[in-house]
């Protein structure tokens, strides 16, 4: 990312995400600029709050949690995304428990080379076209690179 974008999402940073480090936000944005490119650009040309916010609207819409070597555990949630939700257990642990994932595209489990665990049990997993129920005393259980993709 270019010194004049790092500082707009540093800006961004300090005034919109205040649970969030620059850093966290910037490596959000580095992987979004990467994903589409276009968006750095309208980035660049902001002039106004609104030109700033639709940026920042553009590149939203996508939960994408990784896991790593820690863990990351979802609790009584609902999480909404207008493009897309993954959590990927890497080499760590995803748990979700009596939540609600609801999101066109939803992808859960791990990737090639994983060799985390995902675990899912009480919840409610909504894509454009699917819906996975998992009841009380149900559950799923992915580990390595095994992985269910919704859409």
């Amino acid at each position: 990312m270019d010194p004049i974008s790092s500082s707009i999402i540093t800006g961004l940073a300090t005034s919109y995400f205040t649970h969030f480090t620059a850093p966290v936000v910037g490596r959000f944005f580095e992987e979004v600029f990467r994903r589409r490119p276009a968006l750095e650009q309208e980035l660049k040309g902001a002039k106004t709050t609104y030109d700033l916010e639709r940026v920042f609207r553009d590149a939203v819409g996508v939960i994408d949690a990784a896991a790593d070597t820690g863990a990351i555990d979802i609790d009584s949630a609902f999480l909404s995304a207008l493009r897309g939700i993954r959590f990927d257990h890497q080499h760590g642990t995803v748990v979700i428990l009596g939540s609600t994932l609801s999101a066109p595209v939803l992808i859960t489990g791990g990737t090639a080379g994983s060799s985390g665990i995902t675990h899912i049990s009480d919840s409610v997993l909504k894509s454009a076209g699917t819906q996975i129920n998992i009841g009380r005393g149900a559950s799923i259980r992915m580990s390595g690179g095994a992985s269910i993709r919704q859409t």
